[in-house]
């Protein structure tokens, strides 16, 4: 009994004593002054950097908790992590046995934070720290704002149907919000002052003039394959009608005269011939289209190419008209001009790819194909596509191995990709947050 008593008194305790963690909170009030902990790691050849990060993040709060008695129920948290290694940026290769990491985490007591973006410390050290970012659509009619946190992400179609005047239950004329509200956060957007375009899966796009609804477009080659990639796809249960007859599937065999009705109805109807057999091919719809159809929107963002702070590139071009994707994982990239594929997360950015220039030629999209710059390849602060792999030495410390290098400077951590000697892709991890 006096055991079951002691584990209650100690449960109980344990419950009111919990800390939450708080990151980039506004509301938070600070209650006493600022903690500062510093600690560092070394960095070898194997070693998996975000485990290294988490080590990190539970050393420092293990240190707090040694050296300060009373345990804060709320914590407003900064941190820092940065690399860096005793070998010269001129050195072509070298040994990442001196590479050290380091970590400054801030922690203030505080008062009155926003509990609905409290963390754990489970949480924290894991290094998924919740975020709220808003993504602005600005129209002659309404400006729209959207919380990720709030807004649902989607996930499928819940009226699979197409017909010439209802469009997953949707139709001409409705409202930009009537959209996201039936349908939930689009995967990707593109918009300007008057123009927007959201698409749903990889292949349903919704085109927007003034906040209204004017034309719906599905094609298989909706979008180029390397941003697809990041989408999940959502075609599997599409069906679709002329209005009178019964509802046709995406991947139904189709007679001429079924052929000849959606012609009629639609204002654009393709087909493809598919193999399914040595000796039998069916006629299958790969693209659809009905209203009208955006086909350019100005855009003024700029490439980020590394020439100022990855944080202060995203403040300044938050709100700028922009291609913004929100991936499977729910994550929000803002895609360049450039090739480059910028990932948000908590008000900074996490995440750089430079991707290999890519041909907008046979997508149907139009205004994307317009959005991407065939003629600027991604450049990171001098370091270009196809440059040789020598000249990441002008940026940091790198390894070369077959097909990559291992690369970390002041900024970045990660890998360039490679062929025939020479820079073709990057996917980068942020050292400044």
């Amino acid at each position: 009994m006096r055991t079951l008593l002691f584990t209650l008194l100690c449960f109980w305790q344990c419950t009111a004593q919990a800390t939450h963690y708080f990151v980039k909170d506004k509301s938070c009030e600070a209650i006493s002054p600022e903690i500062e902990i510093s600690l560092s790691a070394t960095l070898r050849d194997l070693d998996n950097h975000q485990r290294k990060r988490q080590n990190l993040r539970q050393k420092a709060l293990n240190k707090y908790s040694e050296q300060y008695n009373q345990q804060h129920e709320q914590l407003y948290v900064e941190e820092r992590f940065t690399t860096n290694s005793s070998h010269a940026a001129e050195t072509p290769t070298i040994s990442r046995a001196q590479k050290k990491l380091h970590y400054l985490i801030k922690l203030t007591p505080s008062k009155n934070c926003n509990q609905q973006v409290a963390m754990t410390s489970e949480l924290f050290i894991s290094g998924m720290h919740k975020h709220s970012l808003s993504n602005t659509i600005e129209g002659n009619a309404i400006d729209v704002t959207l919380d990720i946190n709030s807004s649902p992400k989607f996930t499928q179609f819940n009226n699979p149907l197409i017909t010439p005047t209802n469009f997953f239950g949707l139709q001409f004329g409705s409202s930009y919000e009537q959209v996201l509200a039936s349908l939930g956060l689009a995967s990707l957007s593109l918009s300007d002052n008057n123009n927007a375009i959201l698409v749903y899966g990889r292949n349903h796009a919704f085109h927007f003039k003034n906040n209204v609804f004017i034309g719906y477009q599905f094609h298989e080659t909706l979008l180029p394959m390397v941003i697809n990639n990041e989408l999940s796809l959502a075609n599997e249960k599409l069906q679709i009608s002329t209005g009178t007859d019964q509802a046709i599937f995406l991947d139904t065999d189709l007679t001429q005269p079924a052929i000849n009705k959606l012609k009629n109805s639609f204002d654009e109807v393709e087909t493809a011939s598919y193999k399914v057999s040595i000796n039998k091919s069916e006629q299958r719809v790969v693209g659809i289209s009905h209203g009208e159809l955006v086909e350019h929107i100005k855009s003024n963002t700029q490439c980020y190419n590394g020439t100022i702070l990855a944080d202060e590139y995203l403040k300044k071009h938050k709100n700028s008209k922009t291609l913004k994707v929100v991936n499977e994982n729910h994550e929000n990239i803002i895609i360049t001009p450039c090739y480059e594929f910028i990932y948000e997360g908590n008000g900074y950015i996490s995440k750089l790819k430079l991707v290999k220039p890519f041909s907008t030629a046979k997508i149907k999209l139009a205004a994307l194909a317009g959005y991407i710059n065939q003629s600027t390849q991604w450049n990171l602060s001098g370091v270009k596509y196809n440059d040789p792999v020598a000249s990441l030495a002008k940026l940091g410390d790198y390894d070369e191995f077959f097909d990559s290098a291992e690369f970390t400077s002041q900024h970045w951590d990660g890998y360039f990709y490679i062929y025939d000697g020479k820079l073709l892709s990057a996917e980068l991890t942020s050292n400044d947050y």
